[in-house]
C-alpha cells in the first residue's frame, strides 16, 4: 500500500511539474512627442505558469496611451 502511494505521489509531482514551464516575456516599448526620447525599448520578464496561462499574463502587458506629452506604445509577446 504504501508503494501504491509513494507512486502516485511521484506521478502526481512529475504531472504537475510538467505542464508548469518558464517562459520569457518579451516586451518592445516605442516612445514619441518629446526629444531626447530612446526610440524603443525591449525588456523581458521571466513567468513560470503553464504555457495557455503565461500567454494570457504576457500579453496583459500590452498598451498604449501617453503621459505627459509622450506618447507610448508597448507590445508583449511570450518566447
Amino acid at each position: 500500500m504504501k508503494l501504491k502511494t509513494g507512486l502516485l505521489f511521484i506521478v502526481c509531482c512529475i504531472v504537475i511539474s510538467s505542464c508548469t514551464q518558464e517562459y520569457i516575456c518579451q516586451c518592445a516599448a516605442k516612445y514619441k512627442g518629446m526629444p531626447n526620447l530612446p526610440d524603443s525599448i525591449v525588456y523581458e520578464n521571466p513567468i513560470k505558469d503553464t504555457k495557455k496561462n503565461a500567454i494570457k499574463i504576457c500579453e496583459e502587458n500590452s498598451t498604449n496611451g501617453s503621459n505627459n506629452g509622450v506618447e507610448y506604445t508597448i507590445n508583449c509577446r511570450l518566447y
